[in-house]
């Protein structure tokens, strides 16, 4: 009875040990799971989550004496970086303090960066400074804009004021579905040329692309040219200044010859359409 009741206690101590270590295990085990939820966590916020792009407010792209630019990223720890010739944006650029104020041409470029997660797109805005002055030309288009994105005729190439993303609205844009545009502009007298620059949209969601050449002439004689590559991909939806470098000279009269892409590109779900150019003002300098 004796020696059953020593095999028992040792028994029951036996029992207690292994509950004991099983405890640990089951212990350890949670650790190693909570230490790897916690790197799991902090991998993800690193490498998988990406910044938004900052946002960008200008007070006119097109401007006669200087413009304001600002940018916006309510997010604390980040910094955005910015470029103002149109050079590609890393941490060795030019960091963003308060809205730059412009006072020549320029293409920029900002990014936003966290030391948590992954960097933001690039997104960049051109602008432009001009001697325009409004009346000093007058424009006619043929064939006339579609029926859906009129603008306000020929005058809206002409009046100085800017479109903006939102082309449904407003009355600035002209929307082409034909393949080519003609554009004549006659001055009020011989005008100092050797650049001609279009202010246009690239949409590529709504089947807006860029053309695939532009011609410019006076007086039935070539004085400048431009192809442009087709996209191999979607790019980002962008307010884009085409310029067209001409032979320096004083011209009484120009026409330029917008050709669009044959079809929309074979990766793009309007493939084997035809693409839509739009144009909302013409620069000559």
């Amino acid at each position: 009875m004796e020696f059953g009741q020593n095999v028992s206690y040792k028994t029951i101590s036996c029992v207690m040990k292994f509950r004991s270590y099983i405890l640990v295990l089951f212990s350890l085990s949670l650790g190693i799971l909570s230490c790897k939820e916690k790197t799991d966590i902090a991998f993800s916020q690193s490498e998988i989550f990406e910044l938004a792009s900052p946002k960008l407010t200008i007070d006119s792209v097109l401007f006669k004496n200087s413009a304001r630019l600002t940018a916006d990223f309510m997010v604390e720890g980040a910094k955005i970086y910015y470029t103002s010739d149109g050079s590609h944006v890393d941490e060795t650029s030019l960091v963003y303090e308060n809205s730059i104020s412009i006072t020549k041409s320029g293409a920029y470029k900002f990014k936003t960066y966290h030391p948590d997660y992954k960097p933001s797109q690039q997104i960049g805005v051109t602008v432009i400074k001009t001697n325009y002055t409004a009346g000093a030309l007058r424009a006619q288009v043929s064939p006339p804009p579609h029926k859906n994105y009129p603008g306000k005729g020929s005058v809206s190439l002409i009046d100085f004021k800017k479109g903006t993303h939102q082309f449904r609205n407003g009355n600035e844009w002209l929307g082409f579905q034909s393949p080519s545009i003609t554009i004549d502009l006659n001055f009020n007298k011989e005008q100092e040329i050797s650049k001609i620059i279009l202010s246009t949209l690239k949409d590529h969601n709504a089947w807006i692309f860029k053309p695939e050449s532009i011609t410019a002439s006076s007086s039935l004689k070539k004085i400048g040219e431009i192809s442009l590559k087709a996209p191999i991909e979607a790019e980002q939806t962008q307010l884009a200044f085409i310029e067209i470098p001409v032979k320096k000279g004083s011209y009484s009269n120009l026409e330029i010859q917008i050709n669009q892409l044959e079809e929309i590109p074979s990766w793009h779900q309007g493939k084997g359409t035809a693409p839509f150019f739009f144009i909302d003002e013409i620069l000559v300098e």
